[in-house]
């Protein structure tokens, strides 16, 4: 005789657990984080290069991981000495180290990818997409760090995160309650025009509060805070189109998943990268 096998049931008092949600994931991680992050920044120096490059090496990494096995890819085992070395130089102002490092590694890149039996043509891509991870992703890290290190650096700092978290997370929270338009259906389907409209005015609010309690209120620095969402929402835009490139859902690399509910390391700092390029040279032109 065939049996059908039943569901046991659940011992008195033995509740079911579920996962938690992607929201409170995201809350628990941010709450997680935001001490680690803040307390590297407002001590700046050492603490703040390592902490950076932490992430740089596994941005590197997740970056090379997108085009693993393609036609076109990198050179992880050059591209992560290459992003360390550019972090080095700008933590000790030899921006010569970054530079040498940059020539040398495209250089290696193309010639170990050319002695493998690949075309020139191939080769060439493979060096230039193993020097643009670098400069994409380990670049503006130094720039922060040099940001950090000027008098001032600690606000102008604190001001970059602010215009980079505050545009995300009140975007996240506006395309959840209110999201109706797409923003760039072809990069992000998800994305709204209503939820970019909230990240703006979440990236704003808080950027002039501690440009107030900064001390440097001027009409400069308050254009440089109006524009600064718009390129956050900008650089992430640009993961996007990566991503939907390279045809993966988020950048994470298996194992080595430390943000969770957020993604890889890119899905992270894809704001904070141009955010911190454009702000780092608008202050060094205009402030």
């Amino acid at each position: 005789m065939t049996t059908v096998p039943t569901e046991q049931p659940s011992s008195p008092g033995q509740t079911e657990r579920k996962p938690l949600s992607n929201l409170a994931q995201r809350i628990l991680t941010g709450l997680l984080l935001l001490p680690v992050v803040l307390g590297a920044v407002i001590i700046g120096g050492l603490p703040l290069t390592g902490l950076v490059s932490a992430i740089v090496l596994i941005g590197v990494l997740e970056f090379f991981q997108l085009a693993r096995n393609r036609a076109i890819h990198g050179r992880a085992v050059l591209g992560v000495p290459m992003a360390l070395a550019v972090i080095i130089s700008f933590h000790i102002n030899e921006l010569i180290v970054a530079a040498a490092a940059l020539l040398v590694g495209t250089a290696a890149a193309a010639l170990i990818d050319r002695r493998s039996g690949r075309t020139p043509w191939q080769s060439a891509l493979t060096a230039l997409v193993t020097v643009v991870g670098v400069i994409y992703i380990a670049v503006p890290a130094g720039l922060l760090i040099v940001l950090r290190a000027q008098p001032d650096g600690l606000v102008w700092v604190l001001i970059v995160l602010a215009i980079t978290w505050g545009t995300d997370s009140f975007a996240y929270i506006g395309g959840r309650l209110w999201g109706r338009t797409p923003l760039a259906p072809l990069l992000s389907p998800k994305k709204t025009r209503e939820g970019a409209l909230v990240g703006v005015l979440g990236g704003i609010i808080p950027a002039i509060i501690l440009l107030v309690v900064g001390g440097q209120v001027s009409p400069l620095a308050i254009i440089m805070i109006l524009i600064g969402p718009f390129i956050a929402i900008l650089g992430d835009l640009v993961e996007s189109g990566l991503k939907r490139a390279f045809d993966v859902k988020d950048s994470a690399i298996p194992g080595l998943e430390i943000f969770p509910g957020h993604g890889g390391v890119l899905d992270r700092v894809d704001a904070l990268i141009l955010v911190t390029t454009f702000c780092f040279f608008y202050i060094r032109l205009f402030l």
